[in-house]
């Protein structure tokens, strides 16, 4: 039945005259896009739109599918699905033609907002491996195609969402109201930008644009994404949610209108809207190229999950964007938990120029706070992590991440990590 109803209301849907095959010219050997419809009542399910116009579902056999992302090749489509009403939802990837189903994600609690990951590689490994992502539980995981070796790569969470690859082979992702970057294996992990409560990513060649605010679009480039925040629609302009890149100039994205969700395109050069297809009564949402597309530059990894550590360290806490007195900051403290309830894990004495060197444990959240002679507070940082055999470094306290540090030897990173967490005693 509900296959049914979604059919007989696409024959009252309208692509604007010429909209679909001028978007398509855009998209060299794309067959269309992918979009994820739904209706009130109703599980959603994955729609194939060619560029004409007409189309055809691709999640036959699912209770409800949503979240699609296209391989680099073009030739297959991960999704997240349940098979039947009372599942929760799983990562599936089938062939484009809808073909093929098959289950790559297990978790208790449900995992969505899949995205094909690039090559990671390493010394132990004889040949690099492709990898997904996806959130699942608050947190976001990667694992094989087959969906072996899983592994978490965030802990600061717990509303990390929307992953995102990057040309140069980093993720983004939002996470309490920012952008965030990491690389393939969870390591490196910075801020990458700010605003209105950023979220929904989608990377345009060099830019990446956003929803943010109460759904208005924003960009900035890659560049200098603290630097670069550029509005793209004001509040007038409507309501919109998921874009998707459309050509290396444009995105296709869903707008809220009378009839529910509908698919525009907007140009990011002109900020020009138009109108590419609705289908009245039915939420189109999540819009993606079915096509070849760039695949981003594979990764190295340095995770060894035998190992049960990893090493901070920080070349100068007084290269800060609030610069304090040398000599001023006599200690750093390292707190786990929550925000309601932190927990020392330990201090340790900030050397003469401003540098220190933690050893500790992996994949556990924590935060740095830098303390006075009197032990007052003076600086906190956000809550960051260390993944297993990671050598994570800061150049200072609150530092502008833009800005290099000067080439000076921290002495430090000369003399061996004080461990904290791992068991000693202090």
């Amino acid at each position: 039945m509900r296959g049914i109803l979604l059919t007989a209301a696409l024959t009252a849907a309208w692509g604007a005259d010429g909209a679909l095959a001028a978007a398509g010219a855009m998209a060299p050997g794309s067959t269309g896009l992918v979009v994820t419809q739904a209706r009130a009542g109703l599980g959603g399910r994955l729609y194939l739109l060619d560029w004409t116009g007409q189309g055809r579902a691709l999640s036959e056999g699912f209770a409800a599918a949503a979240d699609p992302d296209v391989s680099f090749d073009g030739k297959r489509i991960l999704f997240a699905g349940r098979r039947a009403v009372g599942d929760v939802w799983q990562v599936y990837e089938m062939n484009a033609d809808g073909s093929g189903a098959r289950q790559i994600s297990h978790g208790k609690s449900g995992c969505r907002q899949p995205v094909y990951q690039s090559r990671i590689f390493s010394l132990d490994i004889p040949e690099p491996w492709p990898q997904v992502a996806f959130v699942c539980s608050g947190a976001v995981y990667s694992s094989k195609l087959d969906g072996s070796d899983v592994q978490r790569l965030t802990y600061a969470g717990p509303g990390d969402a929307g992953p995102a690859m990057l040309p140069e082979g980093r993720m983004v992702y939002s996470s309490g109201g920012r952008l965030f970057g990491i690389n393939l294996d969870g390591t490196d992990y910075a801020l990458f930008a700010g605003g209105l409560n950023p979220r929904m990513a989608a990377v345009v060649g060099r830019k990446i644009v956003f929803v943010e605010g109460a759904g208005q679009l924003s960009m900035v480039t890659q560049e200098r994404p603290l630097h670069s925040h550029v509005s793209l629609t004001a509040a007038a302009d409507g309501v919109f949610a998921a874009p998707a890149a459309l050509g290396e100039g444009s995105v296709v994205v869903a707008r809220k209108g009378p009839s529910g969700w509908a698919l525009w395109r907007l140009d990011l050069a002109t900020k020009r809207r138009s109108p590419l297809f609705d289908a009245p009564g039915i939420d189109d949402l999540q819009a993606k190229v079915l096509g070849p597309h760039e695949e981003p530059d594979g990764r190295g990894s340095v995770v060894d999950t035998a190992e049960p550590s990893g090493h901070l360290y920080c070349l100068n806490v007084y290269t800060s964007d609030r610069p304090m007195p040398r000599g001023s900051i006599k200690k750093v403290r390292v707190l786990t938990g929550q925000d309601a309830a932190p927990v020392k894990m330990g201090e340790l004495t900030v050397e003469a120029d401003g540098s220190f060197h933690l050893q500790l444990p992996a994949n556990t959240k924590m935060k740095l706070q830098t303390l006075d002679a009197a032990g007052r507070v003076m600086r906190t940082s956000g809550w960051m992590w260390v993944r297993n055999k990671e050598n994570r470094g800061c150049i200072g306290c609150h530092e502008d991440p833009e800005l290099s540090p000067e080439n000076v030897e921290a002495e430090a990173v000369n003399r061996k990590a004080v461990r904290l967490g791992l068991g000693d005693k202090k």
